[in-house]
């Protein structure tokens, strides 16, 4: 349903053209073309198919007869834009054909499953947390939470982070590795449930102060159950892989290095020719 909302929109979004311009001739053969992309995007209707399509193809046609009458095609900028978007249409194409050649494979999809399964820390924590700007402020904080007063109270009347302040500062169970701010995760590992960590954590948005409310432990997921999102990642790994064999620079032949050598030892004065 997004695709087809999106496509629509994108003809709908089209400025309306004068109804005077010469009405572009439309083959059936593209139209054909147009209407089994549409089905790939999951538009199956038909009649609606067909008229996406002739008001695109129309619509395009009217553009480019403009654009020609201007001469745009040897605008530098107009042709780099054309270039860029061909590159990524034959990248895109490339990666496609290659896939299509070379599934992602089971044995893939396991090695994608124990490389997460590697990266993965079972850890998640609950914490309550303080954002301030300045670092005296936050210190004085700590020493006020540290003799007794009300963190959440201070979190709702203190704390820049407007979120967690409306909890009183608690932040849901999150894991260790997926904190936006990596000192938080690693720090909250070396607390006791209960404890204030006793120095402020800087980074770029102020100065944290966190306890530690819990702690739980989450296996990781049984492969089964996130298999198509393995296959996706497979596949990704897969196409970056094939790509930068593509694009990775040649090394040049031992051959022509070992007579380049040569050369230059038996005469030291010779300029190289290329």
């Amino acid at each position: 349903m997004k695709k087809i909302l999106t496509v629509l929109g994108l003809v709908c979004s089209l400025p309306v053209l004068a109804q005077s311009a010469a009405e572009p001739t439309i083959s059936a053969k593209d139209q054909q073309e147009f209407v089994n992309l549409l089905k790939s995007r999951g538009i199956t209707d038909a009649k609606q198919g067909q008229a996406i399509a002739h008001e695109t193809l129309r619509r395009e046609k009217l553009i480019g007869q403009e654009a020609w009458k201007q001469k745009l095609e040897r605008d530098p900028l107009v042709k780099r834009q054309l270039a860029e978007s061909r590159g990524k249409i034959y990248r895109d194409a490339l990666v496609r054909n290659y896939l299509s050649k070379h599934p992602v494979t089971e044995a893939e999809i396991e090695r994608q499953y124990q490389a997460e399964k590697a990266r993965y820390n079972p850890t998640e924590v609950k914490l309550r947390h303080i954002l301030v700007k300045d670092e005296k402020q936050a210190k004085d904080l700590i020493y006020l939470i540290g003799v007794g007063e009300d963190m959440g109270k201070m979190a709702r009347g203190k704390s820049l982070d407007e979120p967690s302040a409306k909890n009183g500062g608690e932040l849901p169970f999150t894991n260790v590795k997926g904190f936006a701010v990596p000192e938080l995760g690693s720090v909250s590992m070396l607390l006791r449930k209960g404890q204030l960590y006793g120095k402020p954590i800087k980074s770029q948005y102020g100065y944290h102060i966190i306890r530690l409310e819990d702690k739980r432990t989450v296996p990781f997921p049984p492969k089964e159950s996130m298999k198509e999102r393995l296959r996706v990642s497979a596949a990704q790994t897969k196409a970056a892989q094939y790509m930068n064999g593509l694009l990775a620079p040649e090394h040049p032949p031992i051959q022509s290095t070992i007579r380049s050598k040569t050369t230059n030892a038996k005469s030291p004065n010779a300029k190289t020719t290329n």
